[in-house]
């Protein structure tokens, strides 16, 4: 995350005669990065709610309840618009919301029409589905008293939104939503998070530039380290070679995982000291091994390079109190190589503690901060434009991110609706890996997603890789397990 700008502007400007316009800044490279992307339809987070209500509601009250919430969180009414061939970052007071209720479609063909829509100036953009007949009720516990189903789905820009900034926003829509449909008055005068106009991390990259320029022995160990980190294309490729002729797009795999596969797997770890993140990491990596060893790529160790996504919240002091939360997109990565045997499930936990111990390292020395100071070094400045039309070579066999337990963050029992599901559909082509493995909880259950890039990974080849995981994970999560 970076805060150079190149040319200067009066903050608080206003623009097309209208006072409901404020400039605020130019924009970061990193939003610059993340609009150019969008314009390709690449890099793009999209999200489904499912509500559950006891009586139905249309489009009146979702544009009351979105309309309410734009006014109380800022960064629903931020946007990036050019001026004099600069990417600016503006506030609009009163911009027309962008929401449609739509029937006929499944909810993922939906999103991917979000997906190759664009998005009007840069804000967001909302969809209903309401449920079909057949359709699975997430918590069919709660079906007798809460029938009517709806799926919300939510596209927001990944340069100014990230998924802490994601699930704010639905925690606080969700409750003006069950504040509405209860008949209670909402006051817009209370406002909730605080966007980041300055980037809070700025000191600490300064810091972490200053040291590693005054050791160029570290300085460059670091580069051959990164260097050597770019180098090896994904294992994955050496035995199911990239497809021909593919136009590139994002598939998406989803499996549910049932709570007594999660609850065992977070007693291993723990047993073991190893992270949750780690363990699905050894998850993933042993599936990977397994499929390239079975068709006929066999080594004495494989190495895998694992793209973790992290929330830098964790390198700044962040206020407990829930109102000013700090909003704005703080998704930082960090790359780690991992080795993994052949013969894999034999030395599971064994792997599964060094990916641990070497992801705590990399997190406690602020390995996502040095890598950002260091791969311009190695890579040069990267075009946005470039990538955004195929990169040149695939930087990790995978991405990775653990959301957690989006439980303990959102509000999802109200008096006349419930939040019963969220789904999270990420669009990878076209970018720097070829697959993105999701997992979450919420309300007791767990969703393992993967997103994979067509023009590199076929629908047959992750599917199985799917299955492959799941097979290892119930394998490593039996109860009689002693490995």
């Amino acid at each position: 995350m970076c805060a150079a700008f190149v040319k200067q502007y009066s903050s608080g400007e206003l623009i097309h005669g209208s006072s409901d316009w404020r400039m605020i800044r130019p924009a970061t490279p990193d939003e610059i990065s993340y609009d150019t992307f969008h314009k390709h339809y690449a890099r793009q987070g999209i999200g489904r709610f499912v509500y559950n209500s006891k009586k139905p509601f249309g489009e009146e009250e979702w544009r009351k309840a979105l309309r309410h919430t734009t006014n109380k969180v800022e960064v629903l009414r931020l946007c990036l618009k050019e001026k004099e061939g600069n990417l600016m970052l503006y506030e609009l007071q009163n911009h027309d919301i962008d929401f449609k209720i739509i029937e006929n479609k499944s909810s993922l063909e939906v999103a991917e029409d979000m997906k190759n829509e664009g998005l009007d100036l840069s804000f967001w953009s909302a969809r209903v589905v309401p449920a079909v007949p057949g359709e699975v009720y997430p918590i069919p516990d709660i079906k007798e008293e809460f029938p009517h189903q709806y799926n919300f789905i939510f596209k927001f820009h990944h340069g100014l939104w990230d998924g802490g900034t994601f699930q704010y926003f639905f925690r606080v829509f969700s409750e003006i939503l069950d504040d509405i449909l209860c008949g209670k008055t909402v006051n817009d005068d209370i406002k909730f998070g605080k966007f980041q106009y300055e980037n809070p991390l700025e000191t600490k990259i300064k810091e972490v530039q200053q040291t590693l320029e005054s050791d160029p022995l570290r300085l460059d160990e670091e580069k051959k380290q990164m260097l050597s980190l770019t180098m090896k294309p994904p294992i994955l490729y050496s035995a199911f070679p990239v497809p021909k002729g593919v136009k590139a797009t994002t598939h998406h795999i989803i499996r549910n995982i049932d709570n007594a596969h999660i609850d065992t797997l977070h007693k291993y770890c723990k047993s073991r000291k190893v992270t949750v993140t780690a363990g699905f990491e050894a998850v993933f990596n042993t599936a990977l091994v397994e499929m390239v060893t079975d068709a006929g790529v066999v080594e004495d160790g494989y190495k895998i390079n694992i793209r973790q996504n992290i929330n830098m919240r964790r390198y700044f002091k962040v206020d407990k109190d829930f109102t000013k939360f700090p909003l704005g997109c703080f998704l930082g990565g960090m790359q780690q190589e991992a080795f993994c045997k052949k013969s894999p499930r034999e030395h599971f936990w064994e792997h599964a503690q060094e990916v641990s111990s070497n992801f705590h390292s990399l997190l406690k020395n602020d390995g996502p901060i040095i890598e950002s100071v260091v791969r311009p070094l190695v890579q040069g400045p990267l075009d946005p434009e470039m990538l955004a039309n195929g990169p040149p070579q695939d930087m990790s066999d995978y991405a990775f991110s653990n959301v957690l337990d989006v439980t303990r963050f959102v509000f999802y029992e109200g008096a006349q609706v419930q939040l019963t599901n969220i789904i999270a559909y990420n669009f990878i082509n076209n970018f720097l890996h070829p697959m993105l493995f999701q997992f979450s909880t919420f309300r007791g259950f767990g969703t393992l997603s993967l997103s994979h890039d067509t023009g590199k990974v076929t629908d047959e080849t992750a599917n199985e890789l799917m299955d492959r995981i799941m097979d290892v994970l119930e394998y490593v999560t039996r109860p009689d397990s002693k490995l």
